[in-house]
């Protein structure tokens, strides 16, 4: 989906579109990120005022949507509700929507409370997950069952909205079955992240080779993005190869460590660090050389695209948004890994390092030109 689909889905001269999300910021993850892209996006067009409402932000979020020409409201506190994003059903009245864009599964059962109020508003609604695919990989008592009825109570909700937009192919296939006769369901894929793509890659190579693997280090994570294979895989060669995980909860590092030393990769290979900042990514790519996400089921993966973005190697699983999205690309099938065994992903992480840095990062920024002609969103 480009701005200019977003455009058609209402006639007047200047179209208000207001998203619904939980921060400007990204201490959540990519729901906020997925967020922040289409609105900046959208307001870059003149005749298009975009605003993003929230429980609470600050004065540098304010700034910093700003720059961006884009404008942010904040939900009046409400004492009876216990989940700040509960506020975001009651909009101000003189809140003026041309659109109103839900994102999430948290953030769409405020639309329908909204609409009560607004109904000649457009409603968009973004998805992120399907959850009943990831119902298959829990680990919580009647995983299956629960993605089941989350999955009909999605769909149903969804059967409401004017137009349902999913993140990157694989949702978009997943969510026009469930919803085939409701209408099309369109693809919003991701383009490369513009704050990422003005890193400068240093050549120089160094001695060990770093594999960075984002994520939370929580059981379940270690369950559904397979971190198993990025141990066994890493573990598996012989040069010198070290396993940078960025991710732990800040005060459990040294649990998430032994998480990892269980499933079999020694002190000497292993680093964990805490959660990021998304500013500070930007560094943790620059002292990696190849960044892998080996994960099971992933609506999109968008740790690899920020990878990708900074013009760093990655590795993908074929099982992923993103995956799917590169094979689309020219040279993206050279990236994606259509397996689960970690030796074949020890083989796909053994030829990138089998390149000099110099080849290596020459490759993934071709990749990235490619990547970025195919998905200009």
């Amino acid at each position: 989906m480009t701005p200019e689909d977003c455009l058609s889905l209402a006639s007047s001269k200047n179209l208000k579109v207001t998203l619904i999300t939980s921060e400007w910021g990204s201490s959540t993850g990519g729901l906020s990120i997925l967020s922040r892209e289409p609105a900046t996006q959208l307001a870059k067009h003149d005749n298009v005022e975009v605003c993003m409402y929230f429980p609470r932000f600050n004065e540098e979020d304010k700034n910093a949507a700003a720059d961006c020409r884009v404008s942010l409201l904040k939900a009046k506190e409400r004492a009876r509700f216990n989940d700040p994003i509960d506020w975001l059903a009651f909009i101000p009245r003189d809140q003026q929507m041309d659109v109103v864009i839900g994102h999430g599964i948290h953030l769409r059962r405020q639309v329908p409370l909204i609409k009560e109020t607004q109904p000649e508003c457009k409603w968009v609604q973004v998805v992120h997950t399907d959850p009943e695919e990831l119902g298959m990989f829990k680990t919580y008592p009647d995983p299956t069952v629960k993605g089941e009825k989350k999955q009909e109570t999605e769909v149903k909700l969804y059967q409401e909205a004017d137009q349902v937009v999913a993140v990157g192919p694989k949702l978009t296939e997943a969510f026009a079955r469930y919803l085939r006769s409701c209408g099309d369901v369109l693809n919003l894929t991701p383009g490369i992240f513009s704050e990422f793509a003005g890193i400068n890659q240093a050549t120089e190579e160094r001695k060990v080779f770093h594999v960075l693997l984002f994520g939370h280090g929580d059981d379940e994570d270690f369950q559904l993005k397979r971190y198993d294979i990025a141990t066994q895989a890493v573990s598996m060669l012989n040069k010198p190869l070290k396993l940078l995980f960025v991710g732990a909860p800040h005060g459990k590092e040294e649990e998430v460590k032994a998480t990892f030393l269980d499933k079999g990769i020694s002190c000497s290979r292993l680093i964990v660090r805490s959660s990021k900042e998304r500013k500070q990514l930007a560094q943790q790519f620059c002292q990696a050389d190849l960044v892998i996400m080996p994960s099971r089921p992933e609506g999109l993966g968008l740790a690899a695209l920020e990878a990708l973005s900074a013009g760093l190697p990655v590795l993908v699983s074929g099982n992923s948004g993103l995956g799917e999205s590169l094979e689309e690309v020219p040279f993206g099938s050279n990236v994606v890994v259509k397996s689960e065994d970690p030796r074949e992903w020890a083989t796909a992480i053994r030829g990138v390092r089998s390149k000099r840095r110099n080849v290596r990062l020459k490759e993934a920024s071709v990749l990235r030109k490619m990547y970025s002609e195919t998905y200009k969103c």
